[in-house]
C-alpha cells in the first residue's frame, strides 16, 4: 500500500524515485541483544532501525532508535540521499535534521532545513541483494562533532544480505556491529 501511494504521488508530481540502496521496512537486532553480555561496557543495546521512501527523488529517512536499558532510549532521524557518483559507484549520504524535537515524516519530507553530512557518505558496493560500505573515519568524524550525542547514531558501515542488515556505530567510543534482521 505505502509503494502505491508513493508511486501515486510520484507520478502526480512528475519525479521519478530512484531505487533505494537499501530496501524500505523495519529492522531489528532483538536476536543479537538477547544473546549479548549485560555488562555496560559490552553490552549490545536493542536497535531498531526504520527505513521510509520519500516522495523526493533519492531519498529516504531512516528512523535510528537504541535502547540500552529500560530507562535509557535514544532517537534520531536520518536523511539518506541515494547517488550515483562521477565513476559510476552508488553511495548513501546522510543528512543531518538541526534541531530535531520530533519524528520527522516521509510523507511531507522536504531536503531544505536538512544539512548534508557528505564527509560521511557510505561508499562501497551495493546490488540487489548485498551491500557493502563504508564511511571514511577522520573526515567523518570532524564533520560531525557539531551533530552532539546522537551522532552515534549514523550508520558509519554498512553490510547487507538478503533480509540481514548489519550496521556499524561507534558507540561508546568504539566501532560496533549491529545485525538487524528485516520484520515482516
Amino acid at each position: 500500500m505505502m509503494r502505491f501511494a508513493l508511486s501515486v504521488l510520484l507520478a502526480a508530481s512528475g519525479a521519478t524515485a530512484a531505487p533505494l540502496l537499501v530496501e524500505q521496512g523495519l529492522y531489528d537486532n532483538r536476536d543479537q541483544a538477547a544473546k549479548s553480555p549485560r555488562d555496560v561496557d559490552s553490552a549490545i543495546p536493542q536497535v531498531t532501525v526504520t527505513i521510509e521512501p520519500t516522495p523526493q527523488k533519492d531519498f529516504a529517512l531512516w528512523q535510528v532508535h537504541l535502547q540500552t536499558d529500560a530507562e535509557s532510549t535514544y532517537e534520531q532521524t536520518w536523511a539518506m540521499q541515494s547517488r550515483t557518483e562521477h565513476d559510476g559507484s552508488r553511495s548513501l549520504i546522510p543528512y543531518f535534521q538541526f534541531k530535531q524535537t520530533s519524528t520527522p515524516s516521509a510523507a511531507n519530507f522536504d531536503v531544505q532545513g536538512w544539512l548534508s553530512l557528505e564527509a560521511c557518505a557510505l561508499r562501497g558496493e551495493f546490488g540487489k541483494t548485498r551491500s557493502r560500505a563504508m564511511s571514511e573515519g577522520e573526515p567523518c568524524a570532524a564533520a560531525i562533532m557539531n551533530v552532539g550525542a546522537r551522532r552515534a547514531l549514523l550508520p558509519v558501515g554498512i553490510e547487507r544480505n538478503g533480509a540481514r542488515l548489519q550496521l556499524d556505530f561507534n558507540l561508546r567510543g568504539k566501532r560496533t556491529s549491529i545485525d538487524l534482521h528485516r520484520s515482516e
